[in-house]
C-alpha cells in the first residue's frame, strides 16, 4: 500500500509537470519475466526494458512546406527501499514512435524506447575488467601494452548492459524539443539473474 500512495504522489505530480496531458506508459509484456506477490512487474537485470508511451496527438502543421520532428522520450529513475527513493542514473535508446494524424480525433502518439539502469561505476568497471580478462585468456597468451588494454576497456564498459537490482519507478518524460507533451510512471522491480561477465555479448558466445 504504501509503494501504491507513492507512486499515484509521483504520477499527480507527473500530470501537473506535464500540464493536462500526462502520458500513458507501460512496460512491454516481453520484459516482464514474473511477478511479485503484490503483482508488481518483475523484469531480468539481464534483460531488456522496454516501455511504450502515448500521449494525446500534436496538431498537424498547417503552413505549406512545415513540418514536425518525431517525439522523444527521457527518463528519471528512482531506486524504492523501505523508508526512501533514491535518484539513479537511467539511459534510454529509442527505437520507434508513431501515431497522430489527421481529423478532429486523431489517435494517440507513442513512443517505444529501452531504458537501462546502469551499476554504479565500480561495479560497471569490475564487469568490463572481469569480461576482458575471461576474453584475453581464451584468444591469446600475448600481453598487451596498457593503453591497448584501456581502450578496449572503455570499449567493454560502454556495452556493459546488466542493470543495478532493486524496486525501481520511472518517470518517463515524453518530449516534442524542449516541449514536454507529457509525463507517465512505470513501476517495476529488477531481479538478479546473472552478471555480464558470466553471460558475455547479445549474439556471442560468453568469454
Amino acid at each position: 500500500m504504501r509503494y501504491m500512495l507513492l507512486a499515484q504522489v509521483l504520477f499527480l505530480s507527473c500530470v501537473a509537470f506535464g500540464g493536462d496531458k500526462p502520458a500513458t506508459c507501460g512496460l512491454a509484456s516481453q520484459s516482464i519475466v514474473s511477478r511479485s506477490s503484490s503483482r508488481l512487474a518483475q523484469v531480468s537485470n539481464l534483460g531488456d526494458i522496454r516501455i511504450t508511451c502515448r500521449v494525446r496527438a500534436r496538431r498537424f502543421p498547417t503552413k505549406p512546406g512545415a513540418s514536425r520532428n518525431g517525439l522523444k522520450a527521457a527518463t528519471t529513475a528512482y531506486k524504492i527501499s523501505q523508508h526512501s527513493r533514491k535518484l539513479v542514473p537511467s539511459e534510454v535508446r529509442q527505437f520507434g514512435g508513431g501515431g497522430g494524424g489527421f481529423g478532429p480525433d486523431p489517435e494517440p502518439e507513442w513512443v517505444d524506447f529501452y531504458v537501462h539502469i546502469p551499476l554504479e561505476p565500480a561495479e560497471r568497471d569490475a564487469e568490463a575488467r572481469k569480461y576482458l580478462a575471461k576474453v584475453e585468456r581464451s584468444t591469446t597468451r600475448q600481453q598487451i601494452t596498457r593503453e591497448a588494454y584501456q581502450r578496449a576497456l572503455e570499449r567493454v564498459r560502454a556495452l556493459v548492459y546488466q542493470h543495478r537490482v532493486g524496486h525501481f519507478l520511472v518517470e518517463c518524460h515524453i518530449l516534442d524539443g524542449d516541449r514536454v507533451m507529457g509525463v507517465g510512471v512505470v513501476e517495476f522491480e529488477v531481479l538478479f539473474e546473472g552478471r555480464f561477465s558470466d553471460v558475455g555479448l547479445p549474439g556471442g558466445p560468453p568469454a
